[in-house]
């Protein structure tokens, strides 16, 4: 009875055709079980397995490219859901995969080249740092964040006011502040991989899975001089088209908030450098009058499969065909 409230309700919130809706949502990473240091929008495998059961079930999930070029010719059908991943992670390709082909879906991936085989992006940096500390109290000071006393209960709080401190600053400059947290942190410690290796984007790709851009440095765009924004995409264009003999024709503003994170000159850049749309981080369900290169997404909090389903008919419900 619950399944086909669902089907009827979002059929008439998302019928298709010239009053299609595509509901676009974006996974970062799927640990095995819950990690306490990560960012409340990690999906872990049970969860992840619970939102792909209910939307192959209830909703036409189509590649990304095939349903952003269905939505603009006014034939994308009924329910339309399509899938997305940022970044890059190990957990991807070992947790998510498996569980993708078992219920017969693609997704798109957004790759983030730089920080492939054994690199960290800056919030992993810090998250490792703080994981694998064994120091009771730490000084910082020299970020305006003064001395901390570390406990098991403060640790996601002491990584997530790091994170807030860094995120902003010039990607050089990020780069080696955090490079500076984990010595402090963590002096003579090896760096834990975390992301995934060339070799498994390829696989990915053979796998039937879309391999998209997401910067290789993954700079806050709207704190990057312009050419270097250029550079830096062009650098994931260039590293990806190598790995998987296919050009990037998707791409991810990192961070993704329109006019906070990107404006519409890093819009012009990405379409300028030969990508067919991108998608952003704005909450919400795309129609034909969205903009291509501004693409709305819906992010998955953890959840159960049924509040999943209620979540994207809510959102498309919202949306204005």
């Amino acid at each position: 009875m619950l399944r086909a409230l669902i089907s009827l309700i979002g059929r008439a919130a998302s019928p298709g055709g010239e009053s299609g809706k595509l509901t676009v949502l974006t996974y970062h990473r799927v640990p095995l079980r819950h990690d306490p240091l990560l960012h409340e929008d990690q999906i872990d495998a049970a969860c992840f397995e619970a939102h792909m059961a209910t939307i192959s079930q209830d909703f036409k999930v189509m590649p990304l490219g095939e349903a952003i070029a269905l939505l603009r010719e006014n034939r994308l059908p009924p329910k339309a859901v399509a899938i997305t991943f940022d970044d890059g992670y190990f957990d991807n390709h070992a947790v998510a995969l498996p569980i993708l082909q078992r219920h017969g879906l693609t997704a798109t991936f957004f790759i983030c080249s730089g920080y492939l085989d054994d690199g960290l992006m800056f919030n992993d940096l810090i998250t490792e740092a703080v994981r694998q500390t064994a120091l009771g109290q730490i000084d910082l000071g020299w970020l305006k964040l003064g001395q901390r006393t570390l406990t098991p209960a403060t640790r996601r709080q002491l990584a997530n006011d790091l994170t807030a401190q860094t995120k902003y600053m010039p990607p050089q400059e990020r780069q080696e502040t955090c490079l500076r947290i984990w010595r402090t942190l963590c002096p003579g410690a090896r760096m834990p991989r975390v992301m995934m290796t060339p070799e498994q984007v390829l696989d990915l790709s053979r796998q039937g899975m879309a391999i998209g851009g997401h910067t290789h440095t993954h700079p806050i765009l709207t704190q990057t001089a312009i050419e270097h924004a250029r550079k830096d995409i062009e650098l994931n264009i260039a590293a990806l088209s190598d790995i998987t003999g296919a050009r990037p024709r998707l791409f991810a503003y990192p961070n993704g908030r329109p006019g906070l994170d990107f404006t519409a000159e890093h819009m012009t850049l990405v379409k300028d450098l030969g990508f067919d749309a991108a998608v952003s981080t704005h909450w919400g369900t795309a129609t034909r009058h969205s903009e291509l290169f501004s693409l709305p997404r819906l992010a998955p909090w953890p959840q159960s499969g049924t509040n999943l389903a209620f979540q994207i008919v809510r959102c498309a419900l919202e949306a204005k065909a």
